[in-house]
């Protein structure tokens, strides 16, 4: 699709999470996937200049990871005494959790892994060296089709929570409005196109993505995202989403005081002394 808006996308290997934000912010790369959270501590750390992050073009908004269990029966409340192993890989999901848990009342679990990645978190789980596991798609299907987890707690339930936009930063998104905008366009398209058409249809198209994946897992995790609402309806990044993600942030101690919505988003269609601002 991005081809139909008359551009060429280089697509880079991914590295590790949030590796390539110093080369955005060099404009050595023009954009990165990524969520908020990179762009909220770049604003909390760093000078007010033109290489400040900004994200754009929300794709996921709403929290993919889910809790499962190792049996049947257990609930959120119960997680203070069970041994939960959280992601490894990335910050936001624990963060976001433990807001969740508070929100509703709940000590955090007294025996907690932070060492497994999600592949060895299922393995664990398997081996019930842990009760429960934090986890999303795939390993989620995966588990629960296999008839070795019980699901818990889906985080998407708690309503809009901003995961994944495209980060750049203000003078990228200066320099290269016209084509920026045009990606979000074509990522617009296509988040419509997933969701008129068949899960099955998606699941087709991304096959050759998980060549060791079983279809059929694959089918469900689309399936999961789709009527989970994980996926956007529009590249618009939603404030109320942006403002969660920030408070959950704020009370983990990720950053020190909440984030703009208006300094680190930009939103194709806003007034156009918005876009300059972010220069000024």
């Amino acid at each position: 699709m991005a081809q139909d808006e008359g551009l060429s996308v280089e697509w880079l290997p991914p590295g590790l999470p949030g590796g390539a934000i110093n080369e955005v912010k060099a404009g050595r790369i023009d954009l990165t996937w990524g969520g908020p959270m990179r762009v909220m501590m770049d604003h909390d750390l760093t000078p007010d200049n033109t290489e400040r992050l900004v994200s754009v073009s929300q794709a996921v908004g709403r929290d993919p990871f889910c809790l499962l269990a190792n049996r049947s029966g257990i609930s959120l409340k119960d997680l203070t005494q069970q041994r939960v192993a959280i992601v490894h890989e990335v910050p936001t999901p624990w963060l976001c959790l433990q807001a969740d848990l508070a929100d509703l009342g709940i000590t955090l679990p007294k025996r907690l892994r932070t060492d497994l990645g999600m592949q060895a978190q299922l393995e664990s789980l398997a081996r019930s060296e842990v009760d429960v596991i934090q986890a999303f798609e795939p390993f989620v299907s995966q588990a629960l089709r296999a008839g070795k987890a019980s699901l818990v707690y889906e985080a998407s339930s708690r309503g809009p929570t901003v995961y994944t936009t495209f980060i750049t930063s203000r003078q990228t998104l200066v320099n290269r409005a016209s084509e920026i905008g045009r990606l979000d366009r074509a990522l617009g398209r296509a988040l419509t196109w997933m969701r008129n058409n068949d899960p099955g249809a998606t699941t087709e198209l991304v096959q050759s993505y998980f060549p060791d994946l079983a279809p059929a897992n694959l089918n469900d995790s689309v399936i999961r995202y789709l009527g989970n609402q994980v996926w956007s309806d529009t590249t618009r990044v939603d404030k109320v989403g942006f403002d969660r993600l920030s408070d959950s942030f704020f009370r983990g101690g990720a950053i020190s005081a909440p984030a703009s919505y208006e300094h680190c988003v930009f939103n194709f269609g806003d007034p156009q002394h918005v876009f300059h601002s972010l220069i000024d």
